[in-house]
């Protein structure tokens, strides 16, 4: 098994967009996702399914959402999505991934 780290910004705007793969080829075993929105931009993420606004998790500028694997919970392995309350919302992403061997 290896050790996938991801470490991305990404621009989000007023429609759903993809930030995060499914992961079928591995186990996510860490994600942090922090809103560093510039104009205060208000980012709504959702797991599996297309964002929307004001749904799922919200996160004010500077907030973040973190999960991690320990011994009662696993992260989810479903895509997620997120959209902006306007234009030009930003997030950065940590995300590490234990990969199969085959």
């Amino acid at each position: 098994m290896g050790n996938v780290i991801r470490d991305a910004s990404q621009t989000i705007g007023a429609a759903s967009v993809q930030v995060a793969v499914q992961q079928e080829g591995g186990a996510r075993k860490a994600l942090s996702i922090i809103n560093t929105s510039p104009a205060g931009q208000v980012i709504s993420l959702a797991w599996g399914k297309a964002a929307q606004a004001g749904k799922g998790i919200v996160l004010y500028a500077g907030g973040s959402w973190s999960e991690s694997e320990d011994s009662t919970f696993n992260p989810s392995n479903m895509e997620i999505w997120a959209i902006s309350s306007a234009a030009a919302g930003t997030i950065s992403i940590h995300e590490r991934v234990t990969t199969r061997d085959k």
